[in-house]
């Protein structure tokens, strides 16, 4: 079974960090607006993103996981940086648990709304049970961006 959730979301208007904090499509009702899931029963996780720059300063999309209910929130994916005023690009990325790829040395992640993995990287697995975003505006921004994020969660134990 398959199941679809949107993020809609404008980035910061202003220089500064942001998580999402709109309603989420399809997310369950018992979570806050801006967090999806569950998320804990599935097999992958195929993520779609819609991004433009910001006004004015560079933009970077984050989108972090939490596998204890929402008390901490560990990064797992950062798109790459958006230039100012950067034209629309899709970017795709699937998180799975099965063929894990390996990695000669862990990967350095942020916490909360202290993000730090690296552009263009994500984090294989899915030991989570809800996901958010972070939304980090850089110097000179003047206007948000539209955010739209799409997550398909194969389901294969229902």
């Amino acid at each position: 079974m398959l199941q679809h959730f949107i993020f809609s979301e404008t980035s910061p208007a202003a220089p500064g960090t942001s998580v999402s904090s709109q309603a989420v499509q399809s997310s369950a009702s018992y979570l806050p607006a801006g967090v999806v899931g569950p998320l804990d029963d599935g097999g992958s996780v195929d993520i779609l993103a819609q991004l433009v720059g910001a006004t004015g300063g560079t933009l970077d999309v984050y989108m972090q996981s939490s596998s204890d209910n929402g008390q901490t929130w560990q990064d797992r994916v950062h798109f790459a940086q958006l230039a100012a005023g950067a034209a629309a690009i899709s970017y795709g990325v699937t998180l799975t648990a099965f063929g894990q790829p390996t990695s000669a040395a862990p990967v350095q992640i942020g916490t909360g709304t202290t993000p730090m993995l690296s552009a263009g990287t994500y984090l294989q697995g899915i030991g989570f049970d809800r996901m958010r975003l972070v939304l980090v505006a850089g110097t000179g921004t003047t206007a948000g961006a539209a955010v739209k994020i799409q997550l398909t969660v194969q389901r294969p134990r229902i």
